[in-house]
């Protein structure tokens, strides 16, 4: 397992090398951004390698990677040098916080890296493209990668985090088929630095103990990482025939149809992949068909089914940009600080969170608008200004001007994607169904559980000022707007059923949440105590819930359609709410522990049950996270390894061999032809190995490229090369995608049978052979 250290090394070296500049730039974090360095390590280094490739400077090689890394350290270095004494006293000071934020780190690297090396295949639902994409990373050199799956063009997605993770899988030397797993434990690990940090500089910015800070920092890194809903419960029940049909009829979820016939015999159910169900409650059926057909992912579901998707590799990198938005929000810099030290942080500050929302939205574009929200929010709650008695909001461009000047610089910065990039997306649509309260408990129940009550009491203490006329039109404002768009937007489709009073009584408990935690935020950001860890907290609160009541009214227009309209939207907003709410999750837990001694009578009681409820439903959700990883592992029967192509080798090593052979002999910018497929074992040469074949994963290239895209005729080429008994026929087709090998192996047999195969020995030279496996070099 010494690829686990070397990867480890890199990234060490990564987050050392970064934690300097961060350290000039956060100086109201509590970690001065240790917990954020090796996030934003890896973005700054991949960002500069990237530019450089893009624009044609330097290839994204090796050896060029590692002089970035050694400029960095350069720089950093001198740096430390600069401030040398200030910084060995805050090591000093604060080495137990750096010390906490690390041991968590690796605890959850190793961790998940011991349950993928007991699942490593790459080999399932979508793994084989994110599998493409990063080899397709790795082995690009100048310009944008190359799709893997279509000869001549480059990748039509969000590709950044491929890029990243790339970046260290060269750095490191690690091959590919580890990296890709060793991404997956690194993505939870980097999450959880960086959470902790964030929490416990809330924490401690509002007057808290360090003790207390690290629990509730802990316990908001459980919550986002290894929390879960609450549907592995109901499997749970079912599976021991517990509970009544009526019952499970009730609760109407798709695959729970019923108590078991005969109670399971161990302790988890052994319906294959049953923990599969709990990303899709919110399936509504009417008459035994799906008419809301949605995907809720969570976290810690994510890092077990091993998809390398950018909604997953986006987790640490919005919250190292939520973390420059707090601390934007505790920070007095404005545009008036143009000479000397301030200057200086004030426009480095602004490019590093340029470059850090511009990143998080080249490696999922659908956290750009909820980032912006975050920074605007924070910069509105920092703008409110003005003595307790008559507090006062305004634009002022001083303090809004640096927030705008970012979002502009994080389209620019990445200027370069945003040229090739094609969104299939056709606008905003107003959703026809609604989500049952039942189904939005049991995907939601453990985090609200601790959320709600957080936000009813900040509330509850909150005093009327002179102002709170104002502050209380801006919170119902925020919290209605996504229903007066729902109704703009329903005049203009006249098939959206429902009631505009329906959809109102509907959303209100949700709006009136929305509000609440926006007037409290306001109150607690004003005024001469202000407590801004709290104000973010509420903030980070509202918006969750703002985003789990926009998908109840509007969904964005994409390539999904019919019963699944609102899936993709479902999908990715509930993914950002989560993270949202576990923020406010461990703030919420300082919160009730640092004022429950003072409670007494009615007011303790209510916060005794309300903390009974809360740990009864995160347990509840634990089951899942103990159970679901033992089935997905086999029962952790199988001998560890962390090779995500160990299975071909075991099933076909020719097949292994073959992809060796291409890693190792086919020169870079080659291609090769293999047969059309979608799915399962479809273009596993080229996505193992990131040389390009003409076309693979047809419907995929539609959902990356548009409904617009047409195809060219590549899958009837394809055939005909392989088909076809003219070698010279073949031979013009291949010249014309120019593609100079041919791949042949057992789903090329199986696709295009008969004597077509035989004629490339008049056109090429085999180079490979083993078993059913031929690949020809042509002339």
């Amino acid at each position: 397992m010494l690829q686990v250290f070397y990867w480890l090394i890199a990234v060490e070296l990564i987050g050392l090398a970064a934690f300097p500049i961060l350290w000039l730039l956060l100086p109201k974090f509590s970690d001065r951004g240790y917990g954020q360095s090796k996030t934003l390590g890896i973005l700054l280094l991949a960002y500069v390698a990237w530019i450089l490739s893009v624009t044609g400077a330097l290839p994204s090689s090796e050896a060029v990677l590692i002089g970035l890394l050694l400029t960095l350290a350069a720089v950093s270095s001198w740096l430390v040098y600069r401030n040398r004494d200030e910084m060995l006293a805050f090591v000093r000071r604060r080495w137990r916080l750096l010390a906490f934020i690390e041991i968590a780190f690796l605890v959850v690297f190793l961790g998940w890296a011991l349950f993928r090396a007991y699942d490593p295949a790459i080999d399932h639902t979508e793994q084989p493209m994110d599998f493409a994409f990063l080899n397709a990373s790795i082995e690009s050199n100048f310009g944008h990668p190359e799709d893997p799956w279509l000869r001549g063009e480059s990748i039509s997605y969000y590709y950044f985090g491929y890029w990243m993770m790339g970046v260290i899988s060269e750095l490191s030397g690690v091959e590919s088929s580890v990296s890709y797993n060793l991404s997956l434990a690194l993505i939870p690990a980097l999450a959880v630095a960086g959470i902790v940090s964030l929490v416990v500089s809330a924490v401690r910015a509002d007057g808290g103990r360090f003790r207390l800070a690290a629990v509730s920092g802990l316990f908001a890194a459980g919550m986002l990482v290894f929390a879960a809903n609450l549907a592995g419960v109901l499997e749970f029940m079912r599976a021991n025939s517990i509970g009544s049909q009526s019952l499970y009829d009730w609760i109407a979820i798709d695959g729970l149809d019923g108590p078991a016939e005969t109670a399971a015999e161990g302790w988890t159910p052994s319906e294959t992949w049953w923990w599969f169900k709990a990303t899709r409650v919110i399936n509504t059926l009417e008459d035994g068909e799906w008419i809301d057909h949605t995907i809720e992912e969570f976290p810690f579901f994510s890092f077990m089914l091993g998809d390398l998707h950018p909604h997953v590799m986006a987790i640490p990198f919005a919250l190292a940009f939520a973390a420059f938005a707090f601390h934007w929000l505790r920070d007095d810099l404005d545009l008036r600080d143009v000479v000397g030290v301030r200057a200086v942080r004030l426009w480095g500050t602004v490019l590093a969170m340029a470059l850090s929302l511009g990143g998080l939205a080249f490696t999922n574009m659908w956290d750009l608008p909820t980032g912006a929200a975050v920074l605007l929010g924070a910069t509105a709650l920092r703008a409110y200004r003005g003595n307790e008695s008559a507090p006062r909001f305004w634009f002022r461009w001083n303090a809004f001007g640096p927030p705008l000047l970012v979002i502009a610089l994080a389209v620019l910065l990445y200027l370069p994607y945003y040229f090739i990039f094609t969104a299939s997306v056709n606008g905003i649509g107003a959703v026809n169904t609604t989500t049952r309260y039942m189904h939005m408990f049991v995907f939601w129940g453990p985090l609200l559980a601790v959320v709600i009550p957080f936000v009813f009491a900040s509330f509850w203490q909150t005093v009327m000022g002179a102002d709170w006329r104002r502050a209380a039109l801006l919170s119902l404002a925020v919290a209605f707007l996504p229903f007066v768009v729902w109704m703009v937007v329903r005049l203009q489709h006249a098939d959206v059923e429902g009631s505009s009073s329906g959809r109102l009584l509907h959303i209100m408990p949700l709006a009136l949440l929305v509000g609440m935690s926006i007037w409290a935020s306001i109150h607690e950001a004003s005024g001469r105590n202000s407590r801004k860890g709290r104000a973010f907290a509420l903030m980070a609160a509202a918006l969750g819930l703002l985003l789990i009541m926009g998908v109840e009214l509007l969904f964005v227009d994409d390539y999904f359609g019919g019963e699944n309209e609102r899936m993709n939207t479902v999908f990715k907003l509930y993914y950002q709410a989560w993270l949202l709410l576990s923020v406010s999750a461990g703030f919420a837990l300082y919160y009730w522990l640092d004022t429950r001694s003072s409670l007494v009578g009615r007011a303790r009681l209510l916060s005794t049950l309300w903390a009974v409820a809360a740990v009864s439903l995160i347990l509840c959700g634990l089951y899942y996270t103990a159970a679901a990883p033992v089935d997905k592992a086999a029962h952790f029967r199988a001998s560890p390894s962390l090779d995500g192509l160990g299975y071909v080798h075991s099933r076909s090593p020719a097949e292994w061999q073959a992809i060796q052979f291409v890693r190792e002999n086919i020169p870079a910018g080659e291609g090769i032809l293999e047969s059309v497929g979608e799915w399962g074992d479809a273009g596993l040469i080229s996505r193992s190995t990131g040389v390009a074949t003409v076309f693979n994963w047809p419907g995929h290239q539609l959902q990356w490229r548009g409904m617009g895209w047409v195809a060219g005729g590549r899958g009837d080429d394809i055939a005909r090369i392989y088909s076809s008994l003219d070698a010279a026929e073949a031979k013009a087709l291949l010249d014309e995608y120019e593609v100079g090998y041919v791949y042949i192996g057992p789903r090329e047999r199986s696709a295009h049978p008969g004597p077509g195969l035989d004629k490339f020995a008049e056109i090429a030279d085999i180079v490979f052979q083993q078993d059913e496996v031929t690949i020809y070099e042509v002339r």
